[in-house]
């Protein structure tokens, strides 16, 4: 297998995983050679025409209602995998895994706006109850009951004036602790397709 130190020395035909991406094709073959990186690292480069196109997967809600029990499963699936995100972060950056690392708390931050987003709206509709709220590491957080599900809400200034404290809590368990019926791609979808609607 042939090694390349230059990237003006790599046939145009070779690419990497990360390059065919970028292209919308994965390799379907064993790779062709190797870029030699920086102290050393290997990087496979495959051929452009042994690949194939990938396809864009299609989330079709059509058939899902706008119910509130929807949109506080979809708020809980979530919220789980932001917390999971979460802890993947924590764990991969004290193993130096930098990358996942970012991948991790950019997919976190993305979630968590979105659910936040959405329960503001919900409280906006009177659709969902706030309970009271919770500190954590002096932060408080609203606890908002949607169905039988409760999600904490970062508070906004004042908000917390008339509301009962709970308590202080600990960092929540990224585990399921419930069923669910919807996927996630669903769930991200609907909870999209709820913001947009008046």
């Amino acid at each position: 297998m042939e090694n390349y130190r230059k990237w003006e020395d790599v046939p145009e035909n070779l690419k990497t995983k990360t390059q065919l991406k970028a292209l919308k094709r994965k390799p379907v073959g064993e790779p062709k050679a190797m870029k030699i990186g920086y102290r050393g690292k290997k990087y496979p480069l495959y051929d452009i025409n042994e690949t194939q196109v990938v396809k864009q997967r299609q989330t079709d809600i059509s058939a899902l209602e706008m119910t509130i029990h929807n949109i506080a499963e979809s708020l809980y699936i979530i919220n789980k995998l932001a917390k999971k995100s979460r802890d993947t972060k924590k764990i991969n950056y004290f193993d130096r895994n930098y990358g996942v690392v970012n991948r991790a708390k950019t997919r976190q931050l993305k979630l968590y706006a979105l659910k936040d987003a959405v329960l503001r709206k919900l409280l906006d509709e009177n659709k969902a109850e706030m309970i009271g709220y919770h500190t954590q590491n002096e932060k408080k957080l609203l606890l908002i009951q949607l169905e039988d599900y409760t999600f904490h809400l970062p508070a906004e200034q004042g908000q917390t004036k008339c509301l009962k404290h709970l308590g202080e809590i600990a960092i929540i368990s990224a585990a399921a602790t419930g069923k669910v019926t919807l996927k996630y791609n669903e769930a991200v979808k609907l909870l999209e397709t709820f913001l947009q609607k008046d």
